[in-house]
This record gives structure tokens, C-alpha cells and sequence, in this order.
């Protein structure tokens, strides 16, 4: 089998999995104040609340030290180098993750959005019993 020929659908992979990312750091922001007020215990896990904090955190220090996305740059060169896709659906998911704005923009608010999951930890405390 021809891998060139399989680039693009391991790139759509790729981008799929970016999204998938960002579904999760952007839905712990819900799920963790709505976890803890109906006392869903794997919302309050350190397991869950690790990984949550981490993911944003990587995002923002990535940001802070202008070091590209690995996610972006494997799919962009599965894609050849040429950037987004150009079928519908990938193009479409693509300009939903890179909406384009400054990039202090975004560094303040990954960088605002890993201290407001920090104050969740305060806020909301996670289960340190295991259970």
C-alpha cells in the first residue's frame, strides 16, 4: 500500500484527534462545577482532575513559549506541508480549532483558563480518598 496515498486520512486522523483535545479541556470547565454540585465522583478523581489540568496547562506553556502544536505539525506534514485540508468537514473543523485571532489572545486566555482550573482545585477539591 502506498502510504503517500494514505497521508490525507491519517492527517484527518490527526485532526480529529486535535479536536477531540480540545472537546476535553473545554468541557472539564462544565463538567468539573457540574460534577462536584451533583456529587459525580469521576469528575472529582485525581486521575480525571490530573489530566484535566495538565492538558490546558501544556496548551498554555506551549503558547507561552511560541513552540507549535505537535498535533498541527504532524498533520500538516501528513498533508505534505500545504496546511488545512480542503474537503468540507476537515476544513471546517480546522477553522473552529485555528480561529484567528493575535496571538497574545490566545496566550492570555490559555494562560487564564489554566489559573481558573487551578482555582478549581480550591474550589471544587478533588477526591483524595481513592474511592
Amino acid at each position: 500500500m502506498d502510504l503517500h496515498n494514505f497521508s490525507p486520512v491519517l492527517a484527518n486522523a490527526v485532526l480529529m484527534l486535535h479536536l477531540g483535545y480540545v472537546v476535553f479541556v473545554a468541557s472539564g470547565f462544565v463538567i468539573i462545577p457540574v460534577g462536584a454540585m451533583r456529587h459525580w465522583r469521576w469528575t472529582q478523581t485525581l486521575r480525571y482532575r490530573g489530566f484535566h489540568t495538565v492538558a490546558i496547562g501544556y496548551v498554555a506553556l506551549e503558547q507561552l513559549l511560541h513552540v507549535p502544536c505537535p498535533l498541527t505539525v504532524w498533520e500538516y506534514r501528513l498533508r505534505g506541508d500545504q496546511g488545512p485540508a480542503h474537503a468540507f468537514l476537515p476544513r471546517l473543523i480546522h477553522d473552529i480549532l485555528f480561529y484567528r485571532w493575535p496571538s497574545a489572545v490566545f496566550t492570555g486566555l490559555y494562560v487564564g483558563l489554566t489559573i481558573f482550573v487551578l482555582v478549581f482545585w480550591w474550589v471544587f477539591p478533588p477526591d483524595r480518598s481513592g474511592r
